[in-house]
């Protein structure tokens, strides 16, 4: 199952909370990006270089194939790109996709405000080592990159898709998100 939306339109908290109602695994891409930030040392004094997008991307595709490809089912996190219809097509090989589309009414405010409390993004030797003075530069510069993304993202799928609002919890509801991936969800 995948979710996609905007930067900062709820999928990492849908992707969680749905993950613990339905008891199965949750994999973002940004959580593989941080994972290998962290191998680097980022929670230390002198955190080594961040991962690039491309390896984040790469290592996190492997992972999803690995864990669908071994028949678990799992819940995935991630912004496909249209320039970058492969990344799809390896998902889809593993396993029959439903696709969750996250959007809400102000998601680069929501964005803004999760960067600016980052525990890790807030470390100095972080901001040192990604080359930022501050916490509100580097949130300006993650913003603007983050709203090329928004312009990049893909949000037509020939595969079932649910549109869930996350202005207010959900809409539709848990125990329908749960029902629509449930009842179209299996692995090859």
């Amino acid at each position: 199952m995948l979710i996609t939306g905007e930067p900062g339109s709820g999928k990492t908290t849908l992707g969680i909370d749905l993950s613990r109602a339905m008891q199965v695994p949750y994999i973002a891409r940004d959580d593989v990006r941080a994972g290998l930030f962290c191998t680097a040392g980022a929670w230390t004094a002198q955190p080594g270089s961040a991962p690039s997008a491309e390896q984040a991307v790469e290592t996190f595709l492997r992972i999803v194939e690995t864990v669908a490809g071994l028949g678990v089912s799992c819940i995935v996190e991630y912004v496909v790109r249209g320039g970058r219809p492969n990344d799809l097509r390896r998902i889809e090989t593993v396993a029959n996709c439903v696709v969750l589309h996250t959007w809400c009414s102000e998601p680069l405010e929501r964005f803004a405000r999760r960067n600016e409390q980052d525990r890790l993004l807030n470390r100095r030797p972080v901001l040192d080592a990604l080359g930022y003075a501050t916490i509100r530069d580097h949130t300006t510069d993650a913003v603007e990159r983050m709203r090329s993304v928004a312009g990049e993202m893909r949000t037509d799928f020939d595969l079932p898709i649910m549109r869930v609002n996350t202005d207010d919890g959900y809409d539709p509801e848990m125990d329908r998100i749960v029902e629509f991936v449930a009842g179209v969800r299996s692995v090859r």
